[in-house]
């Protein structure tokens, strides 16, 4: 038998390296012609990122902001090389969400962390299915830390080390008098490094100079590598602590001399970047997670405070520095920028494409950065590798606003929330509409201190439009947060352990079809060391066929890959940019391209299964079932090799589109949306396309064997009765397993998921693996 031609991890990590090393080489030169090029040693890898972010610092709270009463040099110094960005916005003005934001590159809401903070007993963080900036630079050869406070949820699943980073040094909370409570029995709030407890309780005065010791530790250990270092210091946070050093050494009471020690250890990173001779392939960001208070003298006019979204609230210090790798020098820009900006511009600067399908709020301000521009550029204007994922939002304006909104304008607009996690603002260009009690326009840029209230007609109406249209995107398109089970479940989240992931090859972003310029990738998993060719799955995530992608089916696929299978989880086009038959057209294409790929990934392109779950779950039943129909192959390529699958199990999916049910739901005002936007109305209205959707309609003698799983608290409808009836009379083997105590997204529960992933991969070895009769 011949071996397997799947890549290992770590000659695809040389050659992605090599395709950044090329692209950020055409990167230098179309943007960074003007700056003194880096060495071609140090031009060899992508640039590190070393991100500072501070913990309730204020708007003129830094000697480069207007403050008088504290020396801050080298954070100046660093704003006198870079920009200082004058209208910059934390993702909200309370640390969870702030950080949530930062992380995720998506508004706190849309990720399902916008409600105040996560105190230890919080059960609750980012889902372990978000592609954190972590993780994105991690999948692209990135050594990547996490130094100092989480805050961002506190069981296994949910710890930075699940979230992308390969090192931990910190709190994982607070300790404000509120959250120290949680640990009285515990000795206090440890300080830990990864899993081990360095110190505890941990000591407020000792953190800022520890985690800048830890800091300079991990550039040293990874100066010839590219890194992540994410600093986010438990500073300026109450309780404030100070050394002896720099007690007493400001005007400003223990805030100021606070602020004095921060600004000494900014400056510490610097000169160690320097030692390590890389300060001139680093970029460097800092800026607060939320505002503190107002303005103290006449020329500070914001007012408003850590909580609120009056500007002091939200509105912070931020300082972009890399001048050797094109960052501009000395500029103060006021162009509005966001928190969740910093993803895909990070991204963008290290040569990372945000993969396709991935939706997220932020912009690639690169250009703004570089010079380029004066303002943020619009995704038309494809002036950067991430320009485009703005359009990846939902853009289907009301005929109300679309006269008056421009999907330009929309992406461009702030939405402000408060610690409560409610819209209570919108601001565009130098406009800031408050929403509640009543509607409240000002002009920001002759009223900073937001005193005077404004007349324009047309410029409220335009901002309320974009407020509704923003209400209507989250209620669509918001994903859930991660959640741990409440005491005396079982299990927790759904983690595919480190050994299993150790186990396995992974090839990600494979472009698997073409749409004009539109792509669509999957992501394949193969276990190390297995010679011949495999057995292959399709793993088809779900999200009402509206949102979702890849990287929400990735445990799915990795779990079956363990298995022995070459397991790949795809992407489709989604309900909101193509109707259906795209979808399932999607799905054949991708069978279609491992069959043409057989060779290259070591599969068995006899032997192709399929899983999905929920609208993956009605796709993977439809592929199974309908192979040869015209109307469902589409344009997706290789059309010489057939669709057809031998094995499917789908997971909590509908079978029979021309059920009862499926024709109330379909008209329900409050709950068919998500099926009239996929197959064009209603049943009644779209008869014969939801005929053509239904895998029961399309089921004969020739379809493959087919094993059902389902919760048992989901629809009974999600039992498919009817459509495994049909199945037995033509003799095709069938089952269900009923997942006890389950709702319908199980999979996201580990004891669950155990069972689901067990049972298909017992099926799928019984009718992928087993000789052919």
């Amino acid at each position: 038998m011949k071996p397997y031609n799947f890549q290992p991890l770590g000659l695809m990590m040389s050659q992605l390296n090599l395709c950044r090393t090329l692209w950020m080489t055409l990167f230098a030169l179309s943007l960074f012609g003007r700056c003194v090029p880096a060495s071609g040693a140090e031009r060899a890898t992508p640039p590190n990122i070393v991100f500072i972010f501070v913990d309730d610092q204020g708007y003129y709270d830094l000697g480069c902001y207007g403050a008088t009463e504290v020396e801050t040099p080298r954070i100046d110094a660093m704003a006198e090389q870079g920009t200082r960005l004058t209208d910059y916005y934390a993702a909200a003005p309370i640390c969870s969400p702030s950080r949530a934001g930062l992380l995720t590159g998506c508004y706190p809401r849309r990720v399902g962390n916008h409600v105040w903070v996560h105190r230890a007993d919080s059960r609750t963080g980012i889902h372990p299915d978000e592609l954190t900036i972590a993780e994105l630079f991690k999948s692209n050869g990135y050594a990547t830390a996490c130094i100092g406070k989480w805050h961002l949820g506190f069981a296994e699943p949910l710890l930075p080390r699940n979230q992308g980073f390969d090192h931990y040094f910190g709190l994982l909370h607070n300790l404000d008098p509120v959250e120290v409570l949680y640990f009285e029995d515990k000795g206090g709030v440890p300080l830990l490094r990864n899993e081990e407890i360095v110190k505890c309780p941990a000591a407020p005065a000792e953190l800022t100079q520890l985690y800048t010791d830890e800091a300079i530790n991990f550039i040293e250990q990874n100066k010839d590598t590219p890194f992540f270092l994410y600093l986010p210091h438990t500073m300026l946070h109450n309780p404030l602590g100070v050394s002896d050093e720099f007690k007493g050494s400001s005007n400003w009471g223990e805030y100021g001399d606070a602020i004095q020690e921060l600004d000494q250890n900014v400056g510490r990173i610097f000169d160690s970047l320097k030692e390590q001779k890389i300060d001139d392939h680093t970029i460097v960001i800092y800026a607060s997670d939320n505002g503190r208070g107002p303005g103290r003298t006449p020329e500070q006019k914001i007012r408003g405070r850590k909580l609120s979204t009056y500007e002091g609230g939200i509105r912070v210090p931020a300082i972009a520095w890399g001048p050797a790798l094109g960052l501009q020098t000395g500029v103060e820009s006021s162009a509005v920028v966001r928190a969740m900006d910093w993803y895909p511009t990070l991204a963008t600067f290290a040569g990372i494409k945000v993969p396709e399908g991935h939706v997220i709020d932020g912009r690639d301000i690169s250009p703004l950065l570089t010079g380029e521009t004066e303002f943020v550029p619009s995704p038309e204007m494809k002036m950067s590798l991430n320009a485009l994922v703005p359009l990846r939002r939902r853009w289907d304006p009301a005929g109300e606003w679309s006269p008056i909104i421009s999907r330009v304008e929309y992406n461009d607009a702030f939405f402000y929330h408060g610690s409560e996690g409610t819209l209570s603002a919108v601001r565009w260009k130098n406009w800031k509409l408050y929403l509640n009690p009543s509607l409240q326009l000002y002009d920001l840029a002759s009223d900073p201190g937001e005193t005077n209230l404004v007349r324009n007609g047309e410029i409220l109406k335009k901002l309320r439009g974009m407020a509704i249209l923003f209400q209507e995107e989250m209620q669509f398109d918001a994903r859930p947060a991660g959640e741990i089970p409440p005491q005396g479940l079982a299990d927790g989240n759904t983690v595919i352990p480190q050994t299993s992931l150790d186990s396995l090859d992974e090839k990600l972003d494979v472009t698997y079809a073409r749409y004009g310029e539109r792509t669509l990738e999957m992501d394949l998993y193969r276990p190390k060391g297995i010679w011949g060719d495999l057995p292959a799955i399709v793993c088809i995530h779900g999200g009402g066929w509206q949102k979702g992608s890849k990287i929400n089916h990735r445990k799915v696929a990795q779990a079956l890959a363990a298995q022995g299978f070459v397991a790949v989880s795809i992407s489709y086009r989604l309900s909101g940019e193509a109707q259906f038959p795209a979808q399932i057209q999607d799905c054949k294409a991708a069978v279609r391209f491992l069959r043409a790929n057989a060779n290259r990934f070591g599969i068995d392109s006899e032997r192709i299964g399929a899983i999905g779950h929920s609208a993956g779950g009605h796709l993977a039943a439809l592929l199974a079932t309908s192979a040869g129909v015209p109307e469902l192959e589409g344009g997706g390529g290789n059309a010489q090799f057939t669709s057809a699958i031998q094995a499917v199990v789908p997971m909590d999916g509908q079978t029979d589109f021309l059920s009862q049910r499926t024709r109330d739901i379909s008209a329900d005002e409050n709950r068919g949306g998500i099926w009239r936007q996929f197959l064009g109305g209603s049943q009644q209205d779209q008869l014969e396309t939801y005929r053509l959707a239904s895998p029961l309609v399309h089921l004969d003698q020739a379809d493959p064997p087919c094993w059902l799983i389902t919760g048992e608290n989901d629809s009974p409808s999600t039992r498919a009765a009817e459509f495994r009836a049909r199945m037995t009379e033509f003799g095709i083997e069938n089952g269900v397993t009923v997942l006890k105590d389950a709702p319908h997204p199980f999979t996201v529960k580990q004891i669950w998921f155990d069972e689901a992933m067990e049972t298909a991969g017992q099926f799928f070895s019984r009718h992928l693996k087993e000789p052919i009769r």
